[in-house]
């Protein structure tokens, strides 16, 4: 089994400039390059990955203070952030080497980030250790589950010309996302996401495909909001097994691009006509 390490860092501007409000690659991009200007070889591994698989996720660059949003029409529009302005960085790695590589730095040099030709110098850290088989075997036995969907999302096709992607919250895709983290990290079998796809059914959705803003080229995604909910002979082992792999998902991501802040997700449970038990984690967008 592998643990999650989960860094939360805590940047201030070193200057005025704007950003696009969704900056997945610009988060990626400034992330490795602070890791590569201390440690090389731990920039590659964390952008090779191991063995085909990557070994980190991450939440893009979030303004808490200095900062306004700059609507664009179909588009997810722009932040113009000024000197001071606060953000934040959430990483997941889940790899025992980058992990204890990254810690390592932390510990011993000073960091700071370069986002568009502005410093980001850090002022605060947070760590935590996440153990993903404790997230999935959760208590939860919800009646159905809130699924946001904040940064764009999409997914591989399982079957077919994998040039096209799914560009919808298909429940045999995200289980099929998240059945593949939660054995990578876990080691353990479960269900063929086929199985877990036949004990839920969509009965809300609103999605959109914004245009996406971006200096290259960048595969589009959906955003949105989709209600899972299970059928009347899913047993509440199934609902549990549910209810904690989109719980993992929220820690590690779904879908294509992770690295890049794609597949950004909040769980709501929701029990019989009693409304909303517990939301997680809270929205990232801006």
């Amino acid at each position: 089994m592998v643990s999650i390490v989960y860094f939360v860092f805590e940047f201030s501007a070193g200057g005025g400039g704007s950003l696009p409000v969704f900056a997945g690659a610009e988060s990626r991009g400034a992330f490795l390059g602070m890791v590569r200007r201390l440690d090389s070889g731990l920039s590659e591994l964390l952008h090779s990955g191991r063995g085909g698989r990557s070994v980190f996720s991450l939440k893009p660059l979030r303004f808490l203070s200095g900062y306004s949003v700059v609507e664009s029409g179909s588009s997810f529009g722009g932040v113009v952030f000024e000197r001071g302005a606060r953000c934040s960085l959430e990483v997941a790695v889940f790899d025992e080497e980058a992990s204890r590589r990254l810690v390592s730095i932390l510990a011993t040099s000073p960091l700071g980030l370069e986002v568009n030709g502005v410093e980001f110098g850090l002022v605060g850290l947070s760590i935590r250790i996440i153990d993903p088989s404790s997230v999935i075997s959760g208590e939860d036995a919800p009646e159905s589950l809130d699924v946001r969907f904040l940064t764009p999302t999409y997914f591989n096709p399982l079957r077919g010309d994998q040039s096209y992607k799914v560009l919808y919250p298909d429940p045999e895709h995200l289980f099929a996302s998240l059945v593949a983290v939660a054995h990578d990290l876990t080691g353990q079998g479960f269900p063929k996401p086929s199985e877990l796809a036949e004990k839920v059914y969509i009965s809300g959705l609103e999605i959109r495909t914004p245009r996406m803003e971006a200096s290259k080229p960048a595969p589009n995604g959906f955003t949105g909001w989709v209600r899972l909910r299970f059928k009347k002979d899913a047993s509440t082992s199934a609902k549990k097994l549910i209810a904690g792999l989109l719980r993992l998902g929220e820690i590690t991501n779904v879908g294509g691009n992770r690295t890049a802040g794609y597949g950004v997700i909040n769980v709501s449970s929701l029990a019989g006509d009693k409304g909303r038990v517990k939301e997680s984690r809270e929205n990232v967008s801006r």
